[in-house]
């Protein structure tokens, strides 16, 4: 008996997909409201996990039977959201308090706080740590940190 690849395209996933990047977006725009810096940091840090979405998404879609250009086509679709949110975040966040300002950041920090925790750090543990892996992990820490500085 031969196994069949569902078809078609998975809604669920790319509406949370749609919502992640809008909310994304939403948090850039917040960065860019207070301050350069703290837009560049969000900016290279969210472009990263973008990136990594982006191939996550393009792969499932592979899996599903999609050809290749729908499956890079409608995750680079689903990118626009991230501009989306940022437009709107800027535009409705430019002239709010410092403590509004703070509360939707905070927000955005538990909400990222509780995906790493519940989701990536199971996922992760999956498979065996290398050196390798371990590494890469602290380069990028100490990154982002270092970029902080500037």
């Amino acid at each position: 008996m031969e196994a069949t690849r569902p078809t078609g395209v998975p809604a669920g996933l790319l509406a949370a997909v749609g919502v992640d990047l809008l909310v994304d977006g939403l948090l850039v725009g917040l960065g860019v409201t207070l301050g350069r810096s703290q837009g560049v940091i969000l900016t290279i840090a969210l472009t990263l996990e973008v990136l990594f979405l982006g191939l996550s998404v393009s792969a499932a879609l592979t899996k599903r039977g999609a050809g290749r250009v729908r499956a890079a086509m409608i995750p680079s679709a689903l990118g626009l959201a991230t501009a989306v949110g940022a437009i709107g975040g800027a535009a409705l966040l430019g002239g709010a308090s410092r403590g509004v300002l703070a509360a939707v950041l905070a927000f955005g920090a538990a909400a990222l706080l509780y995906l790493v925790t519940e989701e990536l750090l199971v996922e992760a543990h999956e498979h065996p740590e290398t050196p390798w892996t371990a590494a890469l992990f602290f380069v990028g820490f100490l990154g982002l940190y270092a970029l902080a500085g500037l």
